[in-house]
C-alpha cells in the first residue's frame, strides 16, 4: 500500500494572527519550501474576537488576515510550491458573538440545546441571565452541544466548505481530548468522503492516544508525552526518560503521532533548554524518532518566548521575514539539512523502533528499520566526548547521514558533547 502523504509531513506551524495579511504571509513560501517543509499548519484563521480559539463565523476568514479569496489565494500558491495546508480547528467551543450564543443572551431558548450545561436557574460570572459549560472554565469559551444535530450539521457543513473552498488537506482538531468521539466519527466519514486522503490530527494532552488515533476517529494526536520527555531528559540530564517514553508512546503500534518540541501553548524551546548546544540534539531527534515532525514558525532561528503574565503574546510574536538574516543560519541550515535525510530515507519516515543501547552517562542508540533499510541514532547529551561500540550492530562499517562521512570502526564511534549519529 502507498502510503498516505501525511506520512512524509514535515510541518510548519504558523501563528496566522500574528504574522499579519495574507501577502505577508506568501513572501514566507520560499523559506518554508527552501527548509524542506512540504505542508503548513495554520493556527486558527477564522473570525474570532481575540486570539483565534474564541470563532465568531466558521465560515469567515479573519479579517486581521485577510478575505476568503485573498486565503483561497494564498492557499493555492501554497499548493503550487508543493506544500500542503492544514487549518486548526475549533469544534469543542466557540466565542461569545457566535451568533447562536448572541440568540441565546437575547433569550432566544430554541438555541439553548446548542450549549452544554445551559442552565437559567443560575447566573454566568459574566453576567449572563444562565450558566453554562466552557472550555476548561473559560467563560469567554461556551461549549457546543455536540449532540444536537443542528450544531454537527452547522460544523460539518463549515468543514466541507473549508475543503470545497480553500481545499486544504487536513485539520487539527483543538482541544480534542475533550471533543465528543461520535462527533469526531461524523467528521472523519465527512472529510474523507470529499478527500479520501484527508489527514484529522488532535490535541490530545494526555492519555491513551489509541482511543484517538484510529479507523473511526484520528488518523494522528499530538504527542505531549514525548515533546515532555524530549525536554527534561536534556535539562535533568535524563536519557532513561526520553527512553521510556519512546518504549511507550510510540512503540511499533502503527501510530504516526505528531512531534514537535514547542508550539502555540508551549515556552519556546530555545527558552526551555538549559544549554543551547541541547538545540542540535533535541531538533536531531524531532526529525529522527517515529512520529510526523513539525516545527513552530521562527524556532528554527532559536529565538526565545515564554509566558509571561498569562500573556502568549513572546510565544506568538511578529517576525519579519525579509529580515531573517539576523537570525542563527547555524540552527536554520542544520533543520534544512535534517530534512533532506528524512525526506531520503524510509527507514526515518515510516520504520519501526527498538531500542539498542541505554545506560546512565552514555550515548543513548536506538535503531529505525524498514524493509532492507536499517538506521542507527546515537544521542550524546554530554558535555564531553564519548565514544561507544556498535560493533554487534552490524559487520561493516557505518555511513554517518549527518556528518556526511563514514565510520570505520563500529567498535569505537567517537561523538563529540552535545552531539548525535545518524548512522546508515
Amino acid at each position: 500500500m502507498e502510503p498516505k502523504w501525511y506520512e512524509d509531513a514535515i510541518v510548519y506551524h504558523i501563528y496566522a494572527l500574528s504574522l499579519g495579511k495574507c501577502d505577508e504571509i506568501e513572501k514566507w513560501i520560499p523559506h518554508i519550501k527552501g527548509m524542506g517543509f512540504n505542508t503548513v499548519l495554520f493556527s486558527p484563521v477564522f473570525k474570532s474576537r481575540s486570539h483565534g480559539y474564541d470563532v465568531t463565523d466558521y465560515f469567515e476568514i479573519d479579517n486581521r488576515i485577510g478575505t476568503n479569496a485573498e486565503f483561497q489565494a494564498l492557499v493555492k500558491r501554497l499548493h503550487e510550491n508543493g506544500i500542503r495546508v492544514m487549518f486548526d480547528c475549533v469544534f469543542n467551543h466557540c466565542g461569545r458573538d457566535f451568533f447562536a450564543f448572541q440568540e441565546l443572551r437575547k433569550n432566544n431558548r430554541d438555541f439553548a440545546d446548542w450549549f452544554s450545561g445551559v442552565d437559567f436557574g443560575k447566573q454566568s460570572p459574566l453576567g449572563d441571565p444562565f450558566d453554562y459549560s466552557t472550555w476548561a472554565g473559560y467563560y469567554e469559551l461556551p461549549k457546543f452541544n455536540l449532540k444536537n444535530s443542528a450544531v454537527k450539521d452547522y460544523l460539518l457543513n463549515a468543514a466541507r466548505f473549508w475543503i470545497e473552498y480553500f481545499e486544504i488537506d487536513g485539520m487539527r482538531l483543538d482541544a480534542a481530548d475533550v471533543l465528543d468521539f461520535d462527533f469526531m466519527a461524523e467528521l472523519r466519514r465527512a472529510t474523507e468522503n470529499m478527500k479520501p486522503d484527508f489527514w484529522l490530527m488532535g490535541e490530545v494532552v494526555h492519555g491513551n492516544y489509541s482511543r484517538w488515533v484510529n479507523p473511526t476517529a484520528l488518523h494522528s494526536v499530538t504527542n505531549y508525552a514525548l515533546y515532555k520527555s524530549l525536554c527534561s531528559s536534556h535539562n535533568d540530564n535524563n536519557l532513561f526518560e526520553l527512553a521510556h517514553s519512546l518504549k511507550n508512546s510510540v512503540p511499533n503500534n502503527g501510530l504516526p503521532l505528531y512531534t514537535f518540541l514547542d508550539n502555540h501553548d508551549q515556552n519556546r524551546i530555545a527558552s526551555v533548554v538549559s544549554n543551547t548546544a541541547y538545540l542540535n540534539t533535541l531538533y536531531t531527534l524531532l526529525y529522527t524518532v517515529p512520529g510526523i515532525p513539525s516545527v513552530y514558525y521562527g524556532s528554527e532561528w532559536g529565538i526565545q518566548g515564554i509566558k509571561k503574565n498569562g500573556s502568549d503574546q513572546e510565544i506568538r510574536p511578529y517576525i519579519n521575514i525579509e529580515n531573517r538574516s539576523e537570525y542563527n543560519i547555524w540552527l536554520t541550515e542544520h533543520i534544512s539539512r535534517l530534512a533532506q535525510i528524512r525526506q531520503r530515507e524510509k527507514a526515518l519516515r515510516y520504520g519501526s523502533y527498538k531500542q539498542i543501547y541505554l545506560e546512565y552517562n552514555c550515548p543513548f542508540v536506538f535503531e529505525r528499520s524498514c524493509e532492507n533499510e536499517r538506521i542507527l541514532v546515537a544521542v550524546n547529551i554530554a558535555d564531553v566526548k564519548k565514544s561507544i561500540n556498535l560493533s554487534k550492530c552490524g559487520n561493516g562499517s557505518f555511513f554517518d547521514l549527518l556528518l556526511n562521512e563514514r565510520v570505520l570502526d563500529s567498535s569505537n564511534v567517537e561523538m563529540k558533547p552535545c552531539s548525535v549519529r545518524v548512522l546508515k
